[in-house]
């Protein structure tokens, strides 16, 4: 053995040979399994995949050296949105747009990226060392996967579990396409609520309403009081004016009003605000010859819209006030509202703006036609399965997360108004009528249609509905392969729990609908990693450290070099890379992946948030040192025997040691918290085997259990620091792999 410990050659070796090697399966009837949450292939791995990687592979190792028929699924994602915005910025730095281009073109440069990202993240996955059958790579747009996930679009409409309706649903103005609730981050600043006076029809008197959004008056078809209050129940069923439109709109009471808001009247702009339009179809609000009306039939409810998908005024709002960006027309509304005597005062209130997660611009109500699953039945399914104990929740709190949103889930917005995607197979003809199906041809024979012209829906699925297919189609469903039949439902999923009702739930709803049986088993919810000031680490902050670079190490130059690329905020870069050589004045030591991983089940704690901190990671690389410096020394002796014969008082304790502290690191593993495994681990291996035994064994002379310990040893540790133990083996005992594989 060498006398210095080398990760980065060592490793390199290894995780080469792991990624050409396929794992020699036992053949027991027991098997685990587990899918990889597929990275989105919008550029590489950050730390957090790393995390969750390095975990899953722990398990998979630890399997298969049990004996399990271990399998672990291995793929990505094609991430529409996100891969979209990527490529588009690409364009824009080369002075193009995806319009310039139109959309053949432009998928073109969108499969060109996939396929660079693609290789870039599969290249690090095999630098970590994970033990996937590289062979069964799948991807959410394979040509396998999309008959999938047509399967399933096409079942749940002809099972009228999908409909198509123009409902108020969170647009993105930047990116123009609907988005989820779930993509929405709230932003808490202090804002401005407006009082407005809006005279009532035929009468000189006013009613004055509270707003924090006067650009949205011209959308308007009522004003709302509470039936109990005093000052206003007088004005119920009259009308009120709306200034600037002219429109007629009707004072409704309302126990939702809250008397205490503002000044106890609300306008109600049903096209606009999500509590508005359930106000709005609860009195199905409809403008009539300039007069808004109510109604008990639903089908009358007609909100109106104001705005274009740019968030422009568009010509539903009279002159001057229209084609202004909505920000614009709030200030020409406050200007003429003054001129008018109309605005009453504003007051300071503390408000909460919603924005884009990926674009940061901020979020506008908007009606447009989407796609949507109805989602009460299937949530009833997957709760029961919960309920009976068929999937549990590690750490077991995160049911009651899992159950809030669940018990008060809505219909799922499947639609995205974007290129990059499942298109959805649907086909409209000159009438209007819609027809689902597999292909334009199987619509023709499904509908017996005749020679009329059809064209496809111009909408692609949003990239969770193909994820929650993953668990059954990454593994060949529709189809009924050998793989589907014998790993799923999977044993295991690791995944972090902002996504528990992106992804978790949802495949639990799909999984149940399509095979009748949940997922998966276990579910163990990981923390997300933050960095040395404990945010959240993301492109968009510059604060991501590549996980290959903790590896090699990285020079400080290259480190703000990787840091402030592709930042498009003005000045962002600066202040990145004031932050970064402030904290890391000496750039980046290499530390080898078994440090980084050690690091990482170190951190597997129960909570929500994980601090990354490099003074960790250098105690694992230490570690590492006198797990090198320790085998050396033992391999300087002849190895007497490959069984452990205790002989001695110490031979006895070390011993009993061993079989106490194997027993409570599977434990450990059972109860899903490896970082008490790694922490009795490192306890263990310095304070009682090198401090302890081997310094016993030195002074008496006895040393022929030195090398049977140690294996023993190098079997316990290799699902925590795989490289080193095996290489370890390798020179040591030289009997073959730590792990088994298939003969070459």
């Amino acid at each position: 053995m060498e006398a210095q410990y080398s990760p980065i050659q060592i490793e390199e070796k290894w995780s080469k040979i792991w990624a050409d090697r396929e794992l020699e399966k036992p053949g027991s009837e027991d098997h685990f399994s587990q899918i990889i949450p597929p990275p989105n292939v919008t550029g590489t791995l950050h730390m957090g995949h790393s995390f969750q990687y390095a975990i899953m592979d722990f398990y998979t190792r630890y399997h298969h050296m049990n004996g399990t028929d271990s399998y672990w699924q291995v793929g990505t994602d094609h991430a529409g949105i996100a891969t979209q915005m990527v490529v588009e910025n690409n364009l824009l730095n080369e002075g193009k747009s995806k319009d310039d281009l139109g959309r053949e073109k432009f998928l073109e440069e969108v499969w060109k990226w996939k396929d660079y990202s693609e290789g870039e993240i599969s290249a690090q996955m095999k630098r970590l060392g994970i033990t996937v059958e590289w062979d069964k790579y799948r991807f959410t747009y394979d040509d396998d996967f999309c008959k999938g996930v047509n399967k399933a679009f096409v079942e749940l409409y002809r099972k009228d579990k999908i409909y198509r309706g123009y409902r108020l649903v969170n647009w993105d103005p930047s990116l123009k396409t609907a988005v989820s609730d779930l993509e929405v981050v709230r932003q808490e600043k202090d804002g401005v609520l407006w009082h407005i006076s809006y005279p009532l029809a035929d009468s000189d008197e006013v009613l004055i309403v509270a707003t924090t959004r006067p650009e949205t008056m011209f959308g308007d078809m009522a004003v709302a009081v509470n039936p109990k209050d005093d000052r206003f129940k007088q004005h119920i069923g009259k009308y009120v004016e709306l200034p600037f439109v002219g429109r007629k709109i009707p004072v409704i009471g309302d126990e939702y009003v809250d008397m205490e808001f503002g000044t106890g009247c609300l306008k109600i702009t049903p096209g606009h605000d999500f509590n508005d339009y359930d106000i709005g179809k609860k009195y199905a609000l409809h403008e009539v010859d300039g007069v808004v009306q109510t109604s008990d039939k639903l089908e009358d409810f007609a909100p109106i819209n104001i705005f274009t998908d740019e968030a422009f005024s568009n010509d539903m709002v009279p002159a001057p006030f229209n084609n202004l960006d909505r920000f614009k027309v709030r200030k020409a509304v406050l200007e003429e509202l003054e001129n008018k005597e109309l605005l009453v005062k504003e007051e300071k209130h503390h408000i909460s703006v919603p924005r884009g997660e990926r674009s940061n611009i901020v979020i506008e109500p908007k009606l447009s036609y989407q796609w949507y699953v109805k989602t009460e039945e299937m949530a009833q399914k997957a709760n029961a399965a919960v309920n009976k104990g068929e999937v549990v929740f590690h750490p077991g709190n995160w049911d009651k997360t899992y159950f809030n949103w669940m018990d008060n889930i809505q219909d799922w917005c499947i639609s995205r108004q974007i290129w990059w995607g499942h298109r959805i197979p649907a086909w409209h003809d000159n009438e209007g009528n819609t027809y689902v199906g597999y292909d334009e041809d199987e619509v023709r024979e499904f509908y017996q249609l005749d020679a009329r012209e059809l064209t496809q829906e111009e909408d692609v699925l949003d990239t969770w509905f193909s994820a929650s297919l993953w668990p059954f189609g990454s593994l060949g469903w529709p189809e009924d392969t050998a793989d589907f039949k014998k790993f799923f439902p999977t044993t295991l999923l690791v995944t972090g729990f902002d996504i528990i009702f992106f992804w978790v739930a949802r495949m639990m709803m799909m999984s149940l609908e399509f095979t009748g049986k949940a997922p998966f088993k276990d579910v163990y919810v990981t923390g997300l990693i933050r960095d040395e000031n404990g945010q959240k680490m993301s492109k968009s902050k510059g604060n991501i450290i590549d996980p290959i670079d903790l590896i090699y190490g990285i020079n400080l130059e290259d480190l703000v070099t990787k840091r402030t690329s592709n930042l498009m905020q003005e000045g962002l870069a600066e202040k990145i890379e004031r932050k970064t050589r402030k904290q890391f004045p000496n750039g980046i030591d290499s530390y080898g992946t078994d440090a980084v991983r050690m690091t990482f089940y170190s951190l597997a704690t129960h909570t929500r948030d994980i601090s990354f901190e490099l003074g960790r990671l250098k105690g694992y690389r230490n570690f590492c040192n006198k797990i090198w410096n320790a085998a050396r020394f033992i391999n300087n002796y002849p190895m007497e025997s490959k069984e452990f014969v205790a002989k001695n008082d110490s031979d006895k304790w070390i011993e009993e040691e061993f079989n106490k502290v194997s027993e409570q690191i599977q434990k450990n593993i059972t109860d899903y918290r490896l970082d008490f495994a790694v922490n009795e681990l490192y306890e263990f291996f310095w304070g009682k085997f090198c401090d302890k035994y081997i310094e016993d064994c030195k002074a008496s002379g006895e040393t022929a259990n030195l090398h049977p310990m140690l294996k023993k040893i190098l079997l316990m540790m290799h699902p925590f620091c795989p490289f080193i133990t095996e290489e370890i083996n390798e020179l040591v005992f030289k009997d073959g792999s730590l792990m088994t594989f298939k003969k070459q």
